[in-house]
């Protein structure tokens, strides 16, 4: 179950999207793996999975953005059939954009702050990516 945080962080970028771009929570208590939303454009549709976290004091310390063993099957899975997927770390201070796999690779507290946007350049991000209402 996300924690309130990350709901307060995504419900913050949503309000930015355009009202007819289509979305889906794909929230199932029966099922662990899939991601947290499903978004569908004009152009292509796009997978992401939220994260929240607390930047650590130091500027060398990992940022956790750790995805469960079923989260990265699934991941994995979507990515073989051509999905676009993305984990977008949420914080305080914004969020960061995770492509390509970029979710597996360690991250220090220091890169993570140089990525961070804001909530309603993320939504522009998710807009672009999917090419909008149509």
């Amino acid at each position: 179950m996300a924690s309130k945080s990350e709901t307060v962080f995504y419900t913050g970028v949503h309000k930015h999207l355009p009202p007819s771009l289509y979305r889906m929570k794909t929230f199932n208590p029966y099922l662990g793996g899939p991601w947290d939303f499903w978004f569908s454009g004009q152009d292509d549709d796009l997978w992401v999975e939220y994260k929240w976290v607390i930047l650590p004091k130091r500027d060398s310390t990992k940022v956790d953005v750790t995805l469960s063993k079923l989260q990265v099957e699934w991941g994995d899975g979507r990515i073989k059939e051509g999905r676009y997927l993305a984990v977008i770390v949420g914080c305080k201070e914004g969020g960061v954009i995770l492509e390509n796999k970029d979710w597996l690779k360690p991250l220090s507290c220091l890169q993570f702050k140089k990525q961070i946007r804001s909530r309603a350049e993320i939504a522009l991000w998710i807009t672009n990516a999917t090419g909008g209402p149509p």
